[in-house]
């Protein structure tokens, strides 16, 4: 298996993923990392039924999806989601890299910072995604593959939260 796009979502599975990423990602496969989703009967009936026939959906605890993406998984191309920054680098300290990880949406929520529209973090997020670039990888900001990519830490720094 090869994860082809990781993304940050706190959505994870909606309409831009549908009718975007999954063409971009080229995936037969989409696995859901996230720990609430993978023990909630409901939201994982919302998911599937979001996910087209044709897509394969895993939904995992974190430690279950680095186990399963170790495994080897399912032949072909997966678009990897998962809720927030940390999450992702406990995915990178697994060994289970990109060179960049994509970031579609991280919603308001009190407490958080606002960076962009679509994109807030607690200090806790700033420290994760301070760790993400610390193991090499960066991440870039994008609704949609066709939006113009934007850097996460250069925005961080316009911001004056790193």
């Amino acid at each position: 298996m090869e994860i082809s796009v990781f993304r940050i979502d706190d959505r994870l599975i909606h309409g831009q993923i549908i009718t975007a990423w999954i063409a971009y990602a080229d995936a037969k496969t989409i696995i859901v990392a996230d720990d609430k989703a993978a023990k909630d009967e409901f939201q994982q009936s919302l998911l599937k039924l979001a996910t087209p026939d044709s897509i394969a959906l895993k939904i995992l605890g974190v430690d279950d999806a680095i186990a399963y993406i170790h495994s080897g998984g399912e032949d072909g191309k997966a678009l990897l989601l998962m809720r927030g920054p940390k999450q992702a680098l406990k995915f990178i300290e697994a060994g289970i890299k990109k060179d960049q990880i994509n970031v579609g949406n991280m919603n308001m929520k009190k407490g958080k910072t606002k960076v962009l529209g679509n994109l807030w973090v607690f200090p806790e997020d700033v420290e994760a995604i301070k760790g993400i670039y610390d193991q090499g990888v960066s991440l870039e900001v994008r609704a949609v593959p066709s939006e113009r990519s934007q850097d996460v830490m250069e925005l961080l720094n316009k911001n004056k939260l790193v």
